[in-house]
């Protein structure tokens, strides 16, 4: 939301105080604090937390990266590399069409291409890079047969996969199978609850079963970060009180 971008400090104090161990941050969200990672890292020591992912959309719609779109990549793994086993998280701009047959193909391949170039880069510099597609009506991954292409996409990289629960449940897919399925390319999780199709809520008050899915990554040795991403209309009108809630959610089934 437009009134936090830039608000870190008001952003960490209410991440910390509401349980959570780190912090996950869009690009657009930090402002001018993107230009100021070590100001970042002081926020969040003071408040016992650590940085967990950034997050870097771009549109990667050629076969190989635009001079703009290197440069803020660049920017991106430089500002993860300050943050030790930080995780570059990349999505892409679906646009205002998806399209189909030979472009389809064609969007997917150059994405894919991309963010390979992305994740090699970073690796570089210390970084893991992880995917995370999105069920909106224009994403070029949001179905199952959208996931098998995409998946033996990935199997031809070193991307890295950052499952979302809500949005493969929001694909008409069942989170437990996606999550076995994939189990050895994930380095990531999100975290969002869903009460019908494209209607996201606090966790917890919607019908995704996450008991099942977080004994399912403690069983699996999961180690990595597991997201809250709230976008439940009550986070809308009262994103503090929701981020507490989402808190108390996860503090209560903690493994």
């Amino acid at each position: 939301m437009e009134k936090f971008v830039g608000q870190v400090p008001h952003i960490a104090a209410t991440t910390a105080a509401a349980g959570f161990e780190g912090l996950e941050a869009e690009i657009c969200m930090l402002g001018d604090y993107f230009d100021r990672p070590e100001e970042v890292a002081a926020l969040l020591e003071e408040n016992h937390i650590r940085f967990a992912a950034l997050v870097l959309h771009q549109p990667w719609a050629n076969p190989e990266e635009t001079e703009e779109e290197r440069a803020l990549t660049q920017k991106a793994i430089d500002f993860v590399s300050r943050f030790p086993r930080a995780k570059l998280m990349v999505s892409h701009h679906a646009g205002a069409a998806r399209g189909e047959g030979d472009v389809l193909a064609a969007r997917r391949t150059n994405l894919i291409r991309c963010m390979s170039s992305v994740a090699d880069r970073a690796a570089e510099a210390g970084v893991v890079t992880c995917f995370h597609p999105n069920s909106g009506r224009f994403s070029l991954f949001r179905t199952a047969e959208d996931y098998k292409v995409m998946f033996d996409m990935l199997e031809k990289t070193d991307i890295g996969y950052a499952p979302d629960i809500g949005h493969i449940v929001n694909g008409g897919m069942d989170a437990l199978t996606v999550l076995r399925e994939s189990r050895s390319k994930i380095r990531h999780v999100h975290f969002k609850d869903r009460a019908a199709q494209n209607e996201w809520a606090v966790m917890g008050e919607g019908k995704i079963d996450y008991p099942a899915i977080i004994r399912y990554l403690a069983d699996t040795g999961y180690g990595g970060w597991i997201m809250v991403e709230d976008e439940s209309p009550k986070a809308e009108k009262d994103s503090d009180a929701v981020v507490r809630a989402d808190g108390a959610y996860i503090a209560a089934h903690r493994l």
